[in-house]
């Protein structure tokens, strides 16, 4: 018996040394998989997001997105959207009598509005059917994952160039809110340093980036004070810029993002 107990050693340690390998092996792809997962949970619910508040600003007389929660899940629950459109065409020569004829009257307007309630309008699937349930639409401000005590964060400015404005919206949802550090700490990071270097490489070159990047993530983002992104409305280059992102305070397109999603 005594002979067997070196063989059993062995054994064990061979098993250990699998088994250490296989960790080794497994724990990135596993944080791969439940990174992709839930990153495409948030960006999921950020499109129904995206919907909604382009709704309540199309709605607003003074075409302005809000960064309220409780104005835009009012209006997405109590709300509603008018759809105008023409009773006569203008420009089908055939109407013209028609329209001369009806236009004595000062108070007639060629003009046809319809109006919907909300939530059955900005959620409808292809059939028209709202797809989001009451309790749904009531958390849309809650980002997945969060146990429904973090929101989305919604920031708004007025962009201004000449004679041209127009109201600007981003939505954000930083990842060290969704994704599980605490399992996959060394594998956050290291995410997180790939998308770093990547912003760094494709923006332009300024003493701030080369900074940054001569400092690398992990000090850049707990620097004091902080390197700021942008601008017009600046962004503290910290651990929550990293995240799911809809829209720019900068620029004056909803599809700016780092999501390249588009939310119709």
């Amino acid at each position: 018996m005594k002979r067997l107990i070196p063989i059993f050693t062995l054994l064990a340690i061979v098993v250990a040394l699998i088994y250490w390998i296989w960790t080794m092996l497994a724990t990135p792809i596993n944080f791969e998989k439940h990174f992709d997962s839930r990153e495409k949970a948030v960006i999921e619910k950020e499109h129904h997001i995206v919907a909604l508040v382009r709704a309540y600003r199309d709605s607003n007389p003074n075409k302005k997105f809000t960064t309220n929660w409780d104005e835009l899940i009012d209006f997405a629950l109590n709300g509603n959207m008018e759809y105008r459109s023409q009773i006569y065409d203008e420009n089908n020569l055939e109407n013209a009598a028609i329209l001369a004829e009806l236009r004595k009257d000062k108070n007639w307007k060629n003009e046809r509005v319809v109006v919907v309630a909300a939530r059955d309008t900005i959620f409808d699937d292809e059939l028209g059917v709202c797809r989001l349930t009451e309790e749904e639409i009531e958390h849309l401000r809650y980002i997945p994952f969060t146990h429904n005590e973090e929101e989305f964060e919604l920031d708004t400015a007025t962009y201004v160039s000449g004679s041209y404005s127009t109201h600007l919206i981003r939505c954000h949802a930083p990842y060290v809110k969704f994704i599980d550090t605490d399992t996959y700490n060394q594998e956050f990071w290291n995410k997180l340093d790939e998308k770093f270097n990547y912003f760094i490489n494709h923006s332009e070159a300024n003493e701030d980036f080369k900074k940054m990047k001569a400092d690398g993530l992990k000090k850049t983002v707990t620097r004091k004070p902080k390197f700021q992104i942008g601008s017009e409305h600046p962004i503290p280059m910290d651990i929550e810029f990293f995240g799911v992102t809809f829209g720019s305070l900068e620029e004056p397109t909803n599809e700016a993002g780092n999501w390249g999603g588009k939310a119709e």
